[in-house]
């Protein structure tokens, strides 16, 4: 078709990406290798797969044999763009998936869907996606692609890691990069995808919106509370009377479960984002503590937060800690940010472009942020 009359598969590309694939396999401690001309059997770790070259085609064929499929697809194009940024800077390549499951292993699918595109339909997959000559909705995309998307819903096993934060322009990408980052780890012996709790795609309708995120805090690991400078100056009119602030919530809530727990039950990784720069020669984000927004918090016990979290905990058999009716705002983030966290300002890369768009696809940030918290859930799950 017109669509694979425009595909091209350069001569050495498959060898170059197999040079770079060995190289990882024996990196991650992988099985040994198994080569021909046109075929390699390898593993990252212990996700294993096989990769072919089809010229007539004019692309690589994959075939996956692990639970976590995510993590050899990050993997292999991050690969694959070293590749062309070497060599051939003009060429873009992109992964393509079955539109249905295959009937056998070396069965070719009658049609392929491009999974980034896919991707970027996600807020339009309600009104119905046409994959091929047939239309599904976003139940059924969700689960005839459940092995290369974060799961959704809310679970009764618990989560990995709660993500905590203000919607806003920058702490909502960071959150979103972050799930689509960790989405491709694995745990465990068994390999199991790793579970986040992001509202986005857990909350459910004709649920107590409350009920349900703390429900999930407690059924986490642990916790990471995106504190920015734009979500503390919104705290800043916050006083014994004010309605809940459901971030505010999270945050008592998350202290709570520490003092119970303790930090090998429980962890806390906060990154923290001071001001995001927008001009030429600015920091791409300061230092929130250097901003002095912390000290202008309110002195106060935010009495409406505090008794909704009171009778949660009690509701569920909890302990509740002598220090709750006496946090204030101001307390509450500073016993927040004591933890060891993850600091933007160090981690975002000064040669980017800046603003919200090149902070929140800052690849430092993400890798950093990604494997900190990786150890932290590996820690808090002893594996």
């Amino acid at each position: 078709n017109d669509k694979s009359a425009r595909r091209r598969l350069p001569m050495g590309l498959f060898s170059r990406l197999l040079g770079k694939a060995v190289a990882w396999n024996q990196a991650t401690k992988g099985k040994r290798p198994l080569l021909s001309k046109r075929r390699a059997d390898l593993s990252f770790g212990v996700h294993r797969f096989v990769m072919e070259e089809h010229v007539e085609a004019r692309c690589l064929r994959f075939d996956v044999f692990s639970s976590s499929p995510t993590h050899i697809m990050h993997r292999m194009e991050k690969l694959a763009g070293e590749v062309i940024g070497e060599c051939m800077p003009k060429l873009r390549c992109f992964v393509m998936l079955p539109a249905a499951p295959l009937p056998g292993p070396r069965e070719q699918p009658p049609h392929l869907v491009n999974f980034g595109m896919l991707m970027r339909r996600r807020p339009t997959w309600c009104d119905g996606v046409w994959l091929g000559d047939e239309c599904v909705d976003d139940v059924q995309i969700q689960t005839r692609f459940s092995a290369w998307l974060p799961s959704t819903g809310l679970r009764e096993e618990g989560y990995d890691v709660f993500f905590s934060y203000r919607q806003g322009k920058v702490d909502s990408s960071v959150v979103e990069m972050l799930c689509d980052h960790l989405s491709g780890q694995s745990l465990g012996r068994d390999n199991r995808r790793v579970e986040v709790f992001w509202d986005r795609i857990r909350l459910e309708a004709g649920k107590m919106f409350d009920e349900s995120f703390m429900e999930a805090m407690v059924k986490s690991a642990g916790v990471t509370p995106i504190v920015s400078l734009a979500a503390l100056e919104r705290m800043g009119g916050i006083d014994e009377k004010s309605p809940v602030d459901n971030v505010l919530l999270e945050w008592m809530l998350a202290l709570e479960i520490l003092e119970a727990l303790g930090n090998e039950r429980f962890f806390i990784l906060p990154i923290m984002f001071g001001r995001i720069g927008s001009g030429v020669g600015e920091d791409p984000v300061s230092n929130l503590f250097a901003e002095g927004v912390i000290d202008r918090l309110p002195e106060v016990v935010p009495l409406t937060t505090a008794h909704r979290l009171r009778e949660f905990l009690l509701k569920r058999g909890m302990a509740v800690s002598d220090r709750l009716g006496a946090r204030t705002v101001r307390g509450v983030v500073q016993d927040l940010t004591k933890s060891m966290g993850l600091l933007a300002w160090d981690l975002v890369s000064r040669h980017g472009g800046g603003g919200c768009v090149g902070v929140s696809n800052d690849a430092g940030l993400y890798e950093q942020s990604c494997k900190s918290i990786m150890e932290c859930i590996r820690r808090v799950a002893r594996e």
